[in-house]
């Protein structure tokens, strides 16, 4: 069961992730998540408050799931496989709505307008460097900017799934997994 916190923020997800954050209002985030405006402000002293709330939420979701990576028994190829494999499984989670990608960044708009955005650097800079070690690990040159390399790859990997038309191909994506894999490893 959700703390009255926890559903807030599960609202607002829904709702962010349907419109703009712009478009959505607290009295609409009290009415999904079923409580009072006046709940939804005793746990967020402002929107770009749950805004937050709602980025650190996804950012541990994320870590979580990374931190299974991290921690498993899986050499360093099939480690970084898997990085892959998380981030298209994100895709296809959401792309029944083209708005949970926009959310997302207009989000971190709102977040670094507000010079509140730290949190989201300090969350890729732990993650790069994990990266990091484990392009290590496998005696990669250039660690940091393999490691960056990757981290990018991953974006433009989200992104051009996300917007592809079709389906990608499962033949396709594992010869794709398995290229940008061997590039950072050589």
């Amino acid at each position: 069961m959700l703390t009255t916190r926890e559903n807030i923020i599960k609202a607002a997800i829904e709702l962010f992730s349907t419109r703009s954050y712009s478009d959505v209002s607290i009295d609409d985030i009290a009415s999904r998540a079923k409580v009072s405006k006046g709940a939804v402000f005793h746990y967020f002293s402002s929107k770009i408050d749950l805004a937050e709330a709602v980025m650190k939420h996804i950012l541990k979701t994320i870590e979580n799931r990374l931190e299974e990576i991290f921690s498993s028994n899986l050499d360093n190829r099939e480690k970084l496989g898997k990085f892959i494999d998380l981030a298209l499984d994100f895709v296809e989670l959401k792309k029944n709505s083209l708005k949970s990608l926009d959310f997302v960044s207009e989000i971190c708009k709102k977040l670094v307008e507000n010079n509140r955005y730290g949190f989201v650097e300090d969350f890729y800079i732990k993650i790069e460097s994990r990266i990091s070690n484990i392009l290590k690990e496998t005696d990669v040159m250039k660690t940091n900017v393999r490691a960056a390399l990757f981290m990018i790859i991953l974006n433009g990997l989200i992104h051009y799934t996300f917007f592809y038309p079709k389906p990608l191909r499962r033949e396709f994506v594992e010869e794709l997994k398995n290229e940008v894999v061997e590039v950072m490893l050589k």
